[in-house]
């Protein structure tokens, strides 16, 4: 049976060949790059024209795509995330940071009912403290546990190694633990 990463470069080589055929691609991750950027945004508008700018850069450079391995959302999230970024600069004319409501919006379907209220209690300490976080170290938490991207498509994303993507993971997350240490 034919892994997804190898149906995905199948799909790009076609697309390479016929730009028709990107609308694959278009309507197998639309969804979840626009779950991704909203999640940032936190405006339907904005990122709505976001994730066109996404697909639109990503059709625009599909030539200098080139496949290493992994799955070609690894690229659009990369591209996702660099639109939101240079969003946030325009915006604020510097870095940017995570809105606590941004975080609070997330929702665990695996917690039951009689367990919601104590989970929302934690995630709002979990917010605080990520809050406290820089922005690298909190963008890394954000994709490995909320985007559920691999160690190698983060490094792809973020432009590092897969080893560096480990040290930093766990150095922001033992950061992470003590802010929520010391905040109890």
């Amino acid at each position: 049976m034919e892994s997804n990463v190898e149906k995905d470069r199948k799909l790009v080589e076609s697309a390479k060949e016929n730009p028709q055929e990107f609308a694959v691609l278009y309507d197998k991750y639309v969804e979840q790059i626009y779950k991704y950027v909203f999640r940032r945004v936190q405006d339907k508008e904005q990122t709505e024209d976001l994730v066109s700018q996404t697909f639109f850069d990503a059709l625009e450079h599909l030539e200098s795509y080139e496949f290493r391995g992994y799955a070609f959302s690894a690229w659009l999230y990369k591209i996702a995330h660099n639109n939101v970024l240079k969003w946030y600069r325009e915006k604020t004319r510097g870095g940017y940071r995570v809105d606590m409501e941004e975080m609070s919006n997330l929702k665990d379907e695996k917690v039951e009912l009689k367990d919601e209220v104590n989970t929302l209690l934690e995630k709002s300490e979990l917010m605080q403290s990520l809050d406290l976080l820089d922005d690298e170290e909190r963008e890394i938490i954000r994709l490995k546990y909320f985007e559920e991207v691999s160690n190698i498509e983060l490094a792809h994303i973020m432009g590092i190694t897969a080893n560096n993507v480990g040290v930093k993971l766990y150095r922001a997350l033992r950061k992470l633990k003590q802010l929520i240490e010391n905040n109890n």
